[in-house]
């Protein structure tokens, strides 16, 4: 066993014993950065350099996706649900969900084009399927804490 994944064995265990004691947004993001670093297998030049390109694309799809979601599903919670929509309210929001895709994915184009020089096309590609797998094992975790270990 090499000593990088020593270290970082020793890491997730700091991380999952987080999770068991309190859930919340730094450690989250203290476990996918080392889920992502581990995946990509970032040198330590490309970390420090691929990490506030990345926390910024983070932040703006934060703002895109999960805020902007929240926003149209509040508004058809106020309408009562989406039976209560006119078609036209269900033409609208249906607008403003493609549009959150549309931004999501200028989003991601920006994140490519910030990486480019960072890191290799080939740790781009590993980056999405990185992020899959740190939210399916998110997922499974919180399930599992829930009680619900069959639902893996």
């Amino acid at each position: 066993m090499n000593i990088k994944k020593f270290i970082f064995g020793i890491l997730l265990f700091t991380v999952f014993m987080g999770f068991a004691q309190r859930n919340d947004n730094d450690k989250i993001k203290a476990y996918k950065t080392a889920f992502i670093t581990d995946a990509l297998e970032l040198t330590s030049d490309e970390a420090e350099k691929f990490w506030p390109v990345y926390n910024a694309y983070e932040k703006e799809y934060q703002k895109i996706k999960i805020a902007k979601t929240r926003q149209i599903f509040r508004k058809i919670r106020a309408a009562g649900g989406v039976d209560k929509l006119s078609n036209a309210e269900a033409d609208t929001i249906l607008e403003e969900f493609l549009e959150i895709d549309v931004k999501v994915a200028e989003a991601k184009e920006k994140l490519k084009k910030d990486l480019t020089g960072v890191i290799s096309a080939k740790k781009m590609i590993k980056l999405i399927s990185a992020e899959q797998n740190f939210n399916k094992e998110l997922l499974k975790r919180f399930r599992n804490r829930a009680g619900n270990p069959e639902r893996n």
